[in-house]
C-alpha cells in the first residue's frame, strides 16, 4: 500500500478513536438522549445547509465571465459536491476543488478559466473566514470574563492577515504559479515536466484577469460573507432543535472557528476527531456543556452523511455520458428561454 494511503488510513483510525473516546468519556447516553429529543426535525438540517451553499454558488458565479457562466442550479450542485468530496472522501480537502474544476470544464467553461475561478474563490473564502472569525471574537471579547483563549486566537488571526495579504498579492500581481514552476525546476528539476502538463503562465493570466474585475470581486466577497453568516444561523438552528438555543454570536464563533479547525486538520479525513475535540473546547469557552457540544458535532456529521452520500451518487450519475448529454440539452434550452 502506498505511504500516502497508509498515513490517510492511520489518521482516519486515530480520528475515529478520538471521537469514540470523547463520546464515551462525556457519556454517550446523555448525548444520544439529546439527539433523540430533537427527533426527526434533525433530518431537515440538510435543507437548511443548502442556503449557505447557494450563497457560495452566487459568489462563485460572479468570478466567471458572463458568456462563460453556467446556471446557478448547476453551480449550487457543484459547490455541494465539492464539500461532500472533501468531507466524506480521503482527499486532504483539495479533492473537492479538483472535482469542481473538472466538472466545470466538462460543462463548457474553458479549463484554465475554471481552475482560476476555483483558486480565486478558495482565496476569497480564506479572507472572508478571517473577517468572519474576527467579528465573532470581537463580539466574544465583550461578553465573557475568561478571555485568554479568545486573546490567543485574536493574536493568531492578526498575525495571519499579513500572510493572506502577501498570498493575494502573489496571485493577483506576482505570477504565483509561474514562480512555483520556476522554483520546482530549480530545486526539484520538475519545471519542464510541469510545463508539458499544464501552462502555468496561462493559469496566472486567468487569475490576474479575474482579480482585475474589481466589482465582481466585491460582489463575490459579499455573497461569501452572507453564506458564512447563513452558516452561523444553521448552527443556531441545530442547537435550537437540540432544545438548547444559544446566542447568535456564539453560533458565529462556533461556525467560524469550526471551519478553521477542519482546514488546519486537512490531513484527517472529514476532520474526524478534530471537529469533536474543537467543539468541546470552543463550547466550554461560550458556556456549552460537553455533552451538548458533542451532540451538535454528531448532528453535523448526520447532516454531512444525509446530504453527502446522495451527492456522491449524483456525481456518479452525472459522469455517465448519456445523462450528461441530456443535462447539457436542458441547460441549453433553459438559457434559450431566458
Amino acid at each position: 500500500m502506498p505511504r500516502g494511503k497508509i498515513l490517510t488510513l492511520l489518521s482516519f483510525l486515530a480520528g475515529l478513536g478520538l471521537t469514540v473516546y470523547l463520546v464515551r468519556a462525556e457519556g454517550w447516553h446523555e448525548i444520544l438522549a439529546l439527539l433523540r429529543g430533537a427527533g426527526w426535525p434533525l433530518l431537515l438540517l440538510p435543507l437548511a445547509h443548502i442556503v449557505p451553499i447557494f450563497l457560495d454558488a452566487i459568489s462563485w458565479r460572479w468570478l466567471l465571465d458572463r458568456p462563460r457562466r453556467v446556471s446557478l442550479l448547476f453551480l449550487t450542485w457543484l459547490a455541494l459536491l465539492r464539500e461532500a468530496v472533501n468531507a466524506l472522501l480521503p482527499v486532504a480537502r483539495i479533492g473537492g476543488e479538483v472535482v469542481g474544476v473538472r466538472l466545470l470544464g466538462k460543462a463548457g467553461v474553458p479549463l484554465y478559466t475554471a481552475a482560476a475561478s476555483v483558486l480565486v474563490e478558495v482565496s476569497l473564502t480564506l479572507a472572508s473566514q478571517l473577517v468572519f472569525t474576527l467579528a465573532g471574537l470581537i463580539i466574544l471579547l465583550a461578553t465573557i470574563a475568561d478571555r485568554q483563549i479568545v486573546e490567543y486566537t485574536l493574536v493568531f488571526l492578526l498575525a495571519a492577515f499579513p500572510a493572506v495579504a502577501v498570498f493575494f498579492w502573489l496571485q493577483s500581481r506576482g505570477r504565483l504559479f509561474a514562480r512555483l514552476q520556476s522554483l520546482s525546476h530549480r530545486f526539484l528539476g520538475a519545471g519542464e515536466w510541469l510545463a508539458r502538463v499544464v501552462d502555468l503562465a496561462h493559469l496566472d493570466h486567468e487569475i490576474q484577469r479575474i482579480y482585475g474585475r474589481n466589482w465582481a470581486l466585491l460582489w463575490a466577497n459579499f455573497w461569501q460573507l452572507a453564506g458564512l453568516f447563513a452558516g452561523a444561523v444553521e448552527v443556531w438552528l441545530t442547537f435550537w432543535l437540540l432544545g438548547h438555543p444559544i446566542p447568535l454570536w456564539s453560533a458565529v464563533l462556533l461556525e467560524s472557528l469550526g471551519h478553521a479547525l477542519r482546514s488546519a486538520a486537512f490531513f484527517v479525513p472529514g476532520g474526524l476527531g478534530v471537529q469533536e475535540g474543537g467543539f468541546l473546547l470552543l463550547g466550554a469557552a461560550v458556556g456549552i456543556g460537553p455533552d451538548l457540544a458533542l451532540a451538535f458535532s454528531l448532528a453535523r456529521r448526520l447532516r454531512e452523511l444525509l446530504l453527502g452520500v446522495p451527492l456522491l451518487g449524483s456525481w456518479y450519475i452525472y459522469e455517465d455520458q448519456r445523462w450528461q448529454q441530456r443535462w447539457r440539452r436542458q441547460e441549453a434550452s433553459r438559457e434559450g428561454a431566458i
